[in-house]
């Protein structure tokens, strides 16, 4: 009688610890879900518009590579055309009732331009990604400025506390709903440098994208315009062709055989310290151009272990996989192993 007692109370003490914990998480999914109605031009209710950014892209030493442009017209959610203009990546893309289409014989857009062009238009986390996770607040120094960052931890075994960034996280200003940077799994950061405002929206208007401390691209809006008469540029349809979303799950083996190129990753003194060995896992989507456009961890032995397979990781390109002849997206497991010698 008295272990079912002890028992009931233990069981209780969860479901009251569970409740505190949702509770404590309520006021930060609220602040980013007000984040997201306050910088957002995708969503309904919203004008029609006009975007340009003027984008330059940089190597080793912060060594310009290519500079070039994305436009957007924008009417509805179901409705839009973007233009990508460079010298080793042009397309356009345009959204209907149809579907996505895309010009013919082009490879889906780098991840890093998609994520230039969403720090305008959507900066925010998608739905199913705050689902997925727990919202947790850091507040957090850069240099002089204070900011309030909110982290979306993953349950991972292994991983009690894990430091700051190594899951999607976004900082604001202390109490505010104003973007002011973020971090994507680890080593990439977002400086949203600039904030403008567009119809009652807070609009990113210069941003740099930091990997492992470099800067890796920058953007600049020179245009941001809403007109009834607006009208994008006539695409012929004959030179566009329908773009599958869905993605072909592929083993882990099979992709690591089309690995091309990327760093290695560097054992963290920290983990060689402590004799931390093992496998990190991620979930990861490469696009049809080779290049990874989407990672998640899976399961890790430690934090610094995944931030440090995170940096390298993020180089790695493929050459694109190839279904009845066409190249596909492709979704897969990547797994990075250490082991001490």
């Amino acid at each position: 009688m008295e272990i079912r007692r002890v028992i009931q109370t233990f069981a209780l003490c969860l479901i009251l610890v569970s409740a505190a914990r949702a509770d404590d998480h309520a006021p930060l999914t609220e602040r980013l879900h007000q984040a997201e109605a306050s910088s957002s031009l995708d969503t309904a209710g919203i004008r029609q518009w006009h975007l340009k950014l003027d984008v330059q892209l940089l190597g080793e030493q912060g060594k310009q590579t290519e500079q070039g442009t994305i436009e957007e017209w924008w009417t509805t959610p179901t409705s839009f055309q973007v233009a990508y203009t460079f010298p080793s990546y042009t397309a356009t893309e345009i959204r209907s009732e149809k579907g996505l289409s895309r010009t013919q014989s082009s490879s889906s857009p780098p991840s890093l331009l998609k994520l230039l062009l969403n720090q305008v238009v959507h900066p925010m986390p998608s739905a199913e990604e705050m689902e997925d996770s727990s919202p947790d607040l850091r507040r957090q120094n850069f240099g002089k400025v204070a900011l309030d960052c909110i982290m979306l931890d993953q349950k991972i075994k292994n991983i009690a506390y894990p430091p700051l960034g190594l899951f999607p996280t976004y900082c604001f200003d202390p109490s505010k709903i104003s973007l002011r940077l973020s971090y994507d799994f680890g080593s990439q950061v977002i400086f949203r440098n600039a904030i403008g405002a567009f119809q009652n929206r807070n609009v990113a208007t210069e941003i740099n994208v930091k990997e492992s401390n470099q800067v890796k691209a920058t953007a600049r809006v020179s245009t941001l315009e809403s007109n009834a008469s607006m009208v994008a540029p006539t695409i012929d349809p004959t030179t566009l062709t329908p773009v599958d979303k869905s993605a072909t799950g592929v083993a882990p083996g099979v992709m690591a055989g089309h690995k091309l190129a990327g760093a290695n990753p560097t054992y963290p003194e920290s983990a060689r310290r402590n004799r931390i060995s093992g496998t990190v896992t991620f979930a990861a989507t490469i696009g049809t151009d080779g290049h990874i456009h989407s990672l998640r961890i899976v399961s890790t032995p430690d934090p610094d272990l995944a931030i440090s397979a995170l940096a390298a990781v993020r180089t790695w390109t493929y050459t694109p996989y190839l279904l009845n002849g066409e190249p596909v997206e492709v979704k897969t497991q990547i797994r990075v192993n250490f082991n001490i010698g």
